[in-house]
């Protein structure tokens, strides 16, 4: 069972940076299968994995343990999340996301920035997350 009110370790991101995250992921869902935008999001089981950084009047880290719903709260996903925060530049993306039915989506099993997300970052940033390629 969903639980949208618990926002476990998550809690800290406050509400405008969390609309902007979500945003962002509900985005990248594209990326791995997933159409549509109601995906909701379950925060309650969230642990912070050591990136962490300050941004749009909240804190965030790269949270594991991340839920996904559909609209009728049957579960699709779960998954990490990580993010590039840079002057003027802040991109989220999923970092792990293994899904309940690999048949309507893909998931990414693998930690590292994948191909549609390096395509985003600016080019004065990119030797900063060479570590990070897939």
């Amino acid at each position: 069972m969903p639980d949208y009110t618990d926002l476990g370790l998550s809690e800290p991101m406050g509400a405008v940076l969390r609309a902007n995250v979500e945003a962002q992921l509900r985005n990248d869902l594209h990326n791995y299968g997933f159409m549509g935008s109601s995906v909701k999001f379950d925060w309650s089981g969230s642990c912070i994995e050591g990136h962490d950084a300050t941004h749009l009047g909240g804190y965030l880290e790269n949270y594991s343990g991340i839920l996904l719903f559909d609209i009728n709260d049957n579960y699709l996903a779960e998954g990490w999340m990580d993010f590039i925060l840079e002057p003027d530049f802040f991109l989220v993306y999923w970092d792990h996301l293994e899904v309940a039915n690999p048949g309507s989506a893909t998931g990414k099993l693998k930690f590292g920035i994948p191909s549609h997300i390096w395509q985003k970052i600016p080019d004065p940033f990119l030797h900063t997350y060479d570590r990070y390629r897939l």
